[in-house]
């Protein structure tokens, strides 16, 4: 009778147990999918327990429910033990008691066992999540998912950056691609009646193209994206740069992180896609306050009253990031752009050539279209009219009803990536343009730039990883030319690993430029996504990382980096030369570097 009723109790232990695993592996199926599907963060805040993952609370409420039923085992075994005991020779006691150790020991089983499946599966589900959530990995630290197409890929720059803070609420959010991109890929119901390179024949429109572009409230998730007719979209001349322009972000009393999603399906002018595999995306935190600061200019090259050789570039730092469309553009002879105008003061006549912006959309360089010789690499080099007295204006988009607002589109000025006209003389109230001149003598200069120290050093270990990449230059650069088409940084192993530039310009005194002083260095920085920490004890992965300056970086005269003359590992000399131009982990050679 006892085995028969142990089988019975083995049956129905086994099937509790399946059942038990089948509702905890239904539970972590459901989980599984919301992690992926949704925010968990807007779950638990929504419940109230926004402190403890959702795996976690399930686990440590199934945690306590086995606790409880380990209580009961102990207070059955006591109960069977004090019945044995007081039995008193009463046969049919003892077979009670009996029938409670037993039962009691098959529920201790089924309760350990139901343990041992909770925490494998629950364990599962947190690293499932964890991993899941913000990035791939192959050692203990993350990489940044759907990063890669920022500096190695097709995107040369953003704004606002990379997990950026206290970002204001009315700003306009910038892509620039290396290429030229389909203006269809961005807006939607925009034409361009097969000729993408070509806008004179488009059709135009300006609302966001939401089948490649998702802009929302990270918490909300991308179903409840900002509607195609919330923001609109303009674009610069050379097709690379596009600004999406959405309603106020944000609130007036708590810092709220966005997303911006980048479809890989966007297409250049080729009709090629150009973003890595499931596309780019970012976030960044918009604070509580509305910009309504006036932009600044900070410094200018050439310097105000100052004589310079005529195959110097005219570049303006800003105080903060301004919107491309309004600074932007390429001028020609009688037409095209005009909110910035370079001209020989005799005449007024504004000079072709093109305004590039760079730097974190901070710097402005205007290279005129009058070729006059060769630089330092073989190529075209482009001159300012020759012992000239030569002017510059920034014009001030009108402010509108609400200054320094503007409230007209295309800008008649300079603005902000707010929207706010530029302040020209600094006298806190927007609408004032910025006006310098200088001269030229009839020489060209064609020597180029130099490396005169790198952050960390050569073959350096032991960094941290998210250790500070930085090159100086001896002399003042053309901002457009430092890019990630210039200067590149290159993991081995090869994984995910975003990058952008930016530079600062430094007087002889080792201050800041500003308005007024030469440039004596610039420093230009490297940010990035976190390197991986290198496990040699575990899977003998060795992280390398190599950075590569080439000869596409030039000086403000336009001259290349070559030789590639730069400090070796001592902090002296590299020794380039004609013969040996390229300077490998500091030692010249005639051919091309191999990092690794």
């Amino acid at each position: 009778m006892i085995k028969s009723q142990n089988k019975t109790l083995f049956l129905k232990a086994t099937l509790s147990v399946v059942f038990l695993a089948t509702v905890l592996f239904l539970a972590g199926g459901i989980i599984s999918v919301q992690a992926q599907s949704e925010d968990l963060a807007s779950v638990q805040e929504a419940s109230g327990l926004a402190d403890t993952s959702l795996p976690a609370l399930i686990g440590l409420i199934i945690h306590v429910f086995l606790g409880i039923l380990g209580v009961v085992f102990l207070v059955l075994v006591i109960y069977g033990g004090w019945l044995w005991m007081t039995a008193g020779g009463d046969g049919e006691k003892v077979d009670q008691a009996k029938k409670i150790f037993i039962n009691a020991t098959v529920g201790l089983i089924i309760i350990l066992a139901s343990y041992a499946i909770t925490s494998y599966i629950v364990n599962l589900l947190t690293d499932a999540i964890a991993g899941d959530s913000s990035s791939s990995s192959s050692t203990s630290v993350s990489v940044e998912r759907l990063s890669g197409s920022l500096g190695a890929g097709a995107l040369k720059d953003h704004f606002p950056d990379r997990n950026a803070t206290d970002v204001a609420r009315n700003i306009k959010i910038f892509v620039t691609f290396k290429d030229m991109m389909n203006i269809e890929s961005f807006i939607s119901g925009y034409d361009t009646a097969d000729t993408p390179e070509d806008v004179s024949d488009d059709v135009a429109a300006t609302a966001l193209n939401t089948d490649n572009i998702l802009i929302y409230a990270s918490a909300d998730g991308e179903n409840k994206a900002l509607d195609s007719s919330d923001v609109s979209v303009s674009f610069t001349d050379d097709l690379q740069t596009f600004v999406f322009d959405p309603p106020i972000l944000g609130s007036a009393t708590e810092d709220v992180s966005y997303t911006v999603y980048l479809d890989d399906a966007i297409e250049d002018t080729d009709g090629d896609t150009v973003l890595n595999s499931g596309g780019y995306e970012w976030s960044f935190t918009v604070g509580t306050e509305i910009d309504l600061e006036a932009p600044t200019v900070k410094s200018v090259i050439p310097v105000a009253g100052g004589e310079y050789d005529r195959n110097i570039v005219v570049q303006i730092n800003f105080s903060e990031a301004m919107d491309p469309t309004s600074a932007t553009g390429t001028r020609e002879s009688d037409s095209g752009f005009d909110n910035i105008q370079t001209y020989d003061v005799t005449d007024s006549v504004p000079l072709a050539g093109v305004y590039q912006i760079s730097n974190d959309y901070k710097t402005i360089t205007f290279t005129t279209s009058d070729a006059c010789g060769t630089n330092s690499c073989g190529e075209t080099i482009y001159c300012l009219p020759s012992s000239a007295n030569i002017g510059v204006t920034i014009y001030a988009a009108t402010p509108g009803e609400t200054p320094p607002q503007t409230d007209t589109f295309p800008f008649d000025g300079v603005v902000d990536m707010a929207g706010n006209a530029l302040d020209g003389n600094g006298d806190d109230t927007a609408g004032d343009d910025y006006v310098w001149d200088f001269t030229t003598t009839n020489n060209i200069q064609l020597g180029g730039p130099e490396i005169s120290s790198i952050t960390p050093n050569i073959k350096e270990g032991e960094i941290d990883l998210d250790a500070a990449v930085q090159i100086t230059f001896d002399s003042a650069l053309m901002s457009s030319s430092v890019s990630s088409t210039s200067i590149t940084l290159t993991p081995s192993p090869t994984h995910e690993l975003w990058y952008k530039f930016s530079s600062q310009e430094y007087a002889g005194d080792g201050e800041e430029v500003k308005s007024g002083d030469d440039v004596a260095a610039t420093i230009v920085s490297v940010r990035h996504g976190v390197f991986l920490e290198s496990s040699e004890e575990e899977d003998g992965i060795i992280y390398l990382y190599g950075t590569e300056v080439t000869d596409g970086v030039k000086n403000e005269y336009q001259n290349c980096f070559v030789p590639g003359e730069g400090p070796d590992a001592s902090g002296g000399s590299c020794g380039t030369s004609a013969a040996e131009p390229f300077c490998c982990n500091g030692v010249p050679g005639a051919a091309i570097c191999e990092l690794f």
